[in-house]
């Protein structure tokens, strides 16, 4: 009997790249020194701009970073998302387009011990413990569970609700059921208070709508989980991408004492009496110059899609948050840093809109690698590759490598990415 050949077993065995180059003609590669400047470079792109956590917010996070293993930046933004639908019945801006400082927030980690659930539950619990009436809904099932939902909550008197997803498949799952339109109802709701949809059975009527979402996901779930339908409606665009990793060190963690809670009251009832029974913000002339400038050059890209909407979010929130009473310089420089480093985190991580396999995993070899470069056992570990099959990496890396997209560089065995 001839050896049979276990095509199980070999799949398993380390795959070794199949364009390799003799020793004697290696692959041209940056020297030492260009690729850690390519890396550095890249990864400055990539970093949250920590200098915007200032006033309550910044306050918030910092204190709880030090008792618990969630990372500052999922602390931040959860806060200002909570804070947002909390006044944005009651905040406006100086302009003729009346956008509410609300927000569609994902936190995103690389792995399911990212600390994004705690993030989440620790500031709904604080808004809670402060703002009076303050709604959210840990899980809905459909465009008219919604409807009901609002109706309880509608009054001026009564804050916004925030949509609560711990993990935000189960939103899309909901959404993708046919007949369903949740979809197109949360679609309009991030920028208008109203949605209407009339069938021959059902009704959905909304109207005085504030709503925002807090939700996480793995980053492989959050790049993989959205067809077609919600691509071509724009949602993705909608969202505010929170990229962050926690780091172990607390085994047991403490207790926040009792004094710093406090603190952190008083500091959200100071902004909230700031507010008052309803505030309109201004802006400097200084600070509505350098808007306009950075507003006239957003770059040319579907990753840029409705930044300029968030930067406006991000003025009013950071202007209250610090309780100015008008918008200024340096708040304008802080939401332009946050909605640049967005637009970054967007190109990196935005979802893969591929409908094969193949395709799924050369976007996402692609955007691996302009990281850095990496070796070849790293690049599997950042594309998942054994989830999808170790054939279907070593064909994406083939067609890249044919289509002269990546390279093999034998003398330190790394890939990288041709720009």
């Amino acid at each position: 009997m001839g050896k049979v050949f276990d095509l199980g077993h070999a799949l398993e065995k380390e795959i070794e790249p199949s364009n390799q180059h003799d020793d004697s003609e290696p692959s041209p590669a940056p020297n030492d020194e260009q690729e850690s400047k390519v890396v550095k470079a890249r990864a400055s792109a990539l970093s949250f701009p920590f200098q915007v956590m200032t006033g309550a917010a910044g306050c918030f996070a910092n204190v709880y970073k030090d008792y618990l293993e969630t990372p500052e930046t999922f602390l931040f933004m959860s806060y200002i998302t909570c804070h947002g639908v909390a006044v944005s019945k009651k905040l406006t801006i100086s302009s003729e387009l009346r956008i509410q400082p609300r927000f569609y927030t994902v936190l995103v980690g690389e792995s399911a011990r990212d600390r994004k659930s705690t993030s989440i539950d620790i500031t709904i619990r604080h808004f809670e413990s402060v703002v009076e009436k303050f709604s959210s809904c840990w899980g809905l099932g459909s465009a008219e569970g919604l409807q009901k939902l609002l109706k309880k909550n509608d009054g001026q008197d009564k804050p916004g609700t925030v949509l609560v997803w711990d993990e935000l498949k189960a939103l899309i799952d909901k959404c993708k059921i046919y007949n369903s339109v949740l979809l197109p109802c949360i679609n309009t709701l991030f920028e208008s208070n109203k949605y209407e949809n009339y069938t021959k059975k059902t009704s959905v009527n909304i109207n005085h709508a504030h709503v925002s979402i807090l939700g996480a996901s793995t980053l492989a779930t959050y790049q993989r989980m959205y067809d077609s339908a919600f691509i071509d409606i724009g949602f993705p665009n909608r969202v505010f991408l929170v990229i962050g990793t926690a780091k172990r060190q607390f085994s047991f963690p403490e207790k926040v004492p009792q004094q710093e809670i406090s603190q952190m009251k008083q500091n959200l009832n100071q902004v909230l009496e700031h507010v008052g029974d309803g505030f309109e913000l201004g802006i400097e002339d200084d600070a509505r110059k350098l808007y306009h400038d950075w507003y006239m050059n957003i770059a040319n890209s579907i990753h840029a899609r409705r930044l300029d909407g968030y930067a406006i979010r991000l003025m009013m929130l950071l202007a209250i948050n610090n309780q100015k009473r008008v918008i200024d310089v340096e708040t304008v420089k802080d939401a332009i840093a946050l909605c640049d480093w967005q637009f970054e985190i967007r190109k990196m991580y935005d979802p893969i809109d591929a409908d094969t396999l193949h395709a799924k995993m050369e976007e996402g070899i692609r955007r691996v690698l302009k990281r850095g470069p990496l070796k070849d056992r790293e690049l599997k570990q950042k594309t998942n590759a054994r989830r999808y099959g170790l054939w279907v990496y070593k064909t994406a890396l083939n067609g890249l490598q044919e289509a002269n997209e990546i390279i093999w560089c034998s003398k330190n065995k790394k890939w990288y990415l041709l720009d």
